[in-house]
């Protein structure tokens, strides 16, 4: 499974693109049958993580929940007890990524999986104040998604991340 990979965002127009949280865990797919993670490797996972999945493939995170990062291999041997499979994306699925979003939204999903929120962007600042509330939560940045994009391998401009790097270049405005 190749994924869709995010750019950094650099300032180009994302005026209603679809944005939410950038999670930080580790990139999975479901091909419909097995996880696989971004590398290629399949994911060894417990039988109820397979349970009840739907036959389409899925692209998400392996989510720890914020601030977990560097727990996801002690919660991997813990059973999975506190990962969940964040899905952002349905490959297969037919048009842009508000299509497929609405695809994925109409699946019967497993508990341990969910749908990652989207929002409307505005503009830049929108999506800077978006990260900064983020970030002062515990979390990462943004992901913006334009909505009409269909799914394409590797990077794209209609697939931008904003990650401050810095809590004081978090809190930077965009005139």
């Amino acid at each position: 499974m190749d994924f869709t990979l995010l750019r950094d965002y650099c300032g180009s127009p994302i005026s209603g693109f679809l944005m939410s949280r950038k999670l930080d865990g580790w990139r999975l797919g479901w091909t419909g049958s097995e996880y696989i993670l971004r590398g290629g490797g399949v994911l060894a996972v417990p039988d109820a993580w397979k349970a009840g999945m739907p036959s389409c493939a899925l692209d998400g995170e392996l989510d720890p929940g914020a601030g977990n990062f560097t727990r996801i291999q002690s919660m991997m041997r813990d059973g999975f007890h506190g990962l969940s499979f964040q899905v952002f994306d349905a490959p297969a699925a037919e048009g842009g990524f508000r299509k497929r979003l609405a695809f994925l939204q109409s699946l019967s999903l497993p508990d341990h999986v969910g749908i990652i929120p989207q929002i409307r962007c505005r503009d830049t600042q929108h999506l800077i104040e978006y990260a900064d509330a983020i970030c002062e939560a515990g979390g990462e940045g943004a992901v913006v998604r334009n909505p009409k994009a269909r799914y394409v391998q590797g990077r794209s401009e209609d697939v931008l991340k904003w990650v401050p790097q810095h809590p004081r270049v978090n809190r930077r405005r965009v005139a």
